[in-house]
């Protein structure tokens, strides 16, 4: 605790952090007949102007039984616009730029100065955390993600009762974070990705984002696996690792436990406030 870095030291920190690559709204669109199919989707289940074509196809695949998981958290199970969103840690604005052509209310809030303002070109307002108090704003999102930030604050439980208030009665949180409990950390020890030294404050498992939740006011959890989470932090963790120790963590890796709710990479969840 007595050498947790703070203020300018931290800032330094993430001076060449991901969150300053150059914006992108999630990847190459796919094209084709499935490329249609999923942006079809995306409208019907997101979108303030969706046709009813894409009602029509939204209906299919959900009665189909298509599998549109990995969809709703790439848009991290947002409400149908319109509503109001803010990205609390929004970074360069990747998550807000998926949502822009939805037709949602979107706002940002970061820590970094470097982005704040970063999508005034956009018409959507990042406020700067240093500045914003607890009463910033009141009682009015229908929808807050807080994606990779909570494992970055010196008090979590104070930021989860400051976002409970800027939610609406029966508004939802999106939360992911590491997971203290995550199988991969029981493999790579100090090499696991997840611990991101100096920048990740402390990592809750299963058990204790719950508790955190609920003594912050929150109801309604819902827990989501990332199914791809573990290839890749896993395939980082192993290239970090020395070359002398890969041999016996491929083996580690392959005797591994399937992902459960418990150990998986990440703790994705949906949590609502009490209310309407």
């Amino acid at each position: 605790m007595r050498n947790r870095p703070y203020g300018a030291r931290l800032l330094r920190a993430y001076s060449r952090y991901y969150t300053h690559a150059e914006r992108s709204t999630g990847g190459a669109e796919r094209s084709g007949f499935a490329g249609k199919l999923r942006k079809a989707y995306i409208r019907d289940r997101f979108a303030r102007s969706a046709g009813l074509a894409d009602a029509l196809i939204g209906t299919a695949l959900r009665l189909a039984g298509y599998n549109t998981a990995g969809i709703d958290e790439q848009f991290r199970f947002a409400p149908k616009a319109p509503a109001k969103v803010l990205d609390y840690g929004c970074g360069s604005g990747e998550y807000l730029l998926r949502l822009y052509p939805l037709g949602h209310e979107l706002h940002g809030a970061e820590y970094d100065p470097q982005l704040v303002g970063s999508l005034a070109d956009r018409g959507i307002r990042v406020a700067d955390v240093a500045n914003l108090q607890d009463d910033h704003w009141g009682a009015e999102f229908d929808h807050i993600t807080l994606a990779h930030v909570l494992e970055h604050v010196p008090d979590p439980l104070a930021l989860l009762r400051r976002l409970l208030g800027w939610l609406k009665p029966g508004g939802t949180l999106y939360l992911e974070v590491p997971n203290g409990g995550a199988s991969g950390l029981a493999i790579f020890g100090r090499y696991w990705r997840g611990l991101e030294a100096p920048r990740h404050f402390a990592l809750p498992t299963r058990r204790a984002l719950y508790a955190a939740l609920r003594d912050a006011g929150f109801g309604a959890i819902t827990q989501h696996i990332n199914a791809n989470a573990r290839r890749w932090v896993w395939a980082e963790s192993l290239e970090a690792s020395p070359a002398a120790n890969r041999g016996a963590l491929s083996s580690a890796m392959a005797a591994a436990p399937a992902e459960t709710a418990d150990n998986a990479e990440f703790l994705t969840v949906l949590a609502r406030k009490p209310g309407a």
